[in-house]
């Protein structure tokens, strides 16, 4: 037999083995390095709090990891759950976010207990690679043409759409994806789904504006003023987290304004965004957030100390009642403003030029739905799911 055959028997072999530990753990005193791999360290999880964070995502850094173990290999690893009874695979995601074929982050969803810490054992190999096929609950694609370029993105739980520097949400019937059969907007009705904004001219859920020295650019496009250049990547489509890049730049001078990473997580119904404004662009008084679209019969509610802005009222026609959602580090609150069409929330920007806050959107006839009365408990909603997607976790690696 060709050394070609025996190594793809063998990766076969990995796949399958490594499919039943996901479905049905390792046998009892089977360790993990009968699938090949040779190295391994711990990683602690500490849930400081005593809220229950349910499917929470976690994010490794791999520089992080490499730093307690320089020979680590992000291309042939696999996380376990080992306990006295069974070993447990822990699905996953490497991720490379700037496209240098290095991965900078591994992600995976965990339910954490409050005031617990999890110990899971990390096994790699400093060479070769693995990949463990597994269903997506997310996925992410661009939209649109060059001189509009969009993107969408999603959870099994909610989908986001971005065109023009607008966000839309999508409601979703029942858990799934759906997505890949999403058309131009206005030229189809997904039957997984229903747009629950009709942006026009509004930030939607989450389109951004920049404030220097008191005076705010908003940054999206009006129909034939195509005033900032944005152009759309996607990072990553899943398994696990679905990611798209958005760099937005002035149009005239292709000067560089800001990048935005938006994602979406398995289990999830929230979208995230991490922004990164250049270090030069950071003095004091700049300020980066999102606007929420008001809504007809709309009833707002601000929690400061919590961090966290909710709207509840009527959506695009046929929806009914819907959700508006943003949450954030308090701390990072500048103030809030708004228009004509939208409220704003200013974030400060710290010296490094990075700030992270979240997008929430909830139905009335959807998998996100508050308990009667809608607008006081959506607004209650909204402060738990903050309050929880802002608890410090804390990461550290171990040996055995």
């Amino acid at each position: 037999m060709s050394r070609a055959a025996m190594k793809t028997i063998r990766v076969l072999a990995v796949i399958l083995l490594s499919a039943a530990a996901a479905r049905d753990g390792l046998a009892q005193n089977q360790s993990p390095r009968s699938l090949g791999f040779t190295r391994q360290f711990v990683i602690e999880i500490r849930n400081p709090s005593g809220l229950r964070l349910e499917n929470h995502p976690v994010i490794l850094a791999v520089d992080a990891i490499r730093a307690f173990a320089p020979d680590f290999n992000s291309y042939n690893y696999a996380i376990f759950e080992e306990t006295a009874q069974s070993v447990q695979l822990v699905l996953s995601q490497a991720d490379d976010l700037d496209r240098d074929k290095s991965h900078d982050e591994i992600i995976f969803v965990r339910t954490l207990l409050p005031s617990s810490t999890v110990r899971l054992a990390c096994y790699y190999s400093p060479t070769g690679s693995f990949r463990l096929m597994t269903s997506a609950r997310t996925y992410a694609r661009t939209m649109g043409g060059e001189r509009s370029p969009g993107a969408a993105w999603e959870s099994n739980l909610a989908a986001f759409e971005f065109t023009a520097g607008r966000i839309v949400p999508f409601g979703k019937f029942a858990p799934g994806l759906g997505l890949q059969s999403l058309g131009a907007p206005g030229k189809t009705r997904p039957d997984w789904g229903l747009a629950l904004l009709d942006a026009g001219q509004s930030a939607g859920l989450g389109g951004l504006s920049l404030w220097r020295e008191g005076t705010r650019t908003p940054l999206m496009n009006s129909p034939g003023r195509d005033a900032l250049l944005m152009k759309t990547q996607v990072l990553s489509r899943g398994p696990l987290r679905s990611l798209v890049r958005v760099e937005y730049a002035v149009a005239d001078g292709g000067e560089s304004v800001l990048t935005a990473f938006f994602s979406a997580f398995a289990d999830n119904p929230w979208s995230r965004t991490d922004l990164l404004l250049g270090p030069a662009k950071t003095p004091g008084g700049v300020f980066c957030g999102p606007g929420l679209e008001k809504l007809g019969d709309g009833t707002f509610a601000v929690d400061k100390d919590k961090g966290c802005v909710s709207e509840w009222g009527r959506g695009a026609d046929g929806t009914g009642g819907i959700g508006l959602a943003a949450m954030f580090d308090p701390t990072a609150l500048a103030g809030l403003s708004e228009d004509d069409l939208d409220r704003w929330v200013q974030l400060k920007i710290p010296p490094d030029g990075r700030r992270t806050f979240w997008l929430l959107a909830g139905w009335e006839k959807g998998t996100v739905v508050p308990l009667n009365p809608p607008a006081r408990n959506w607004a209650r909603r909204v402060a738990d799911t903050a309050a929880e997607l802002l608890v410090p976790v804390e990461v550290r690696y171990s040996g055995k």
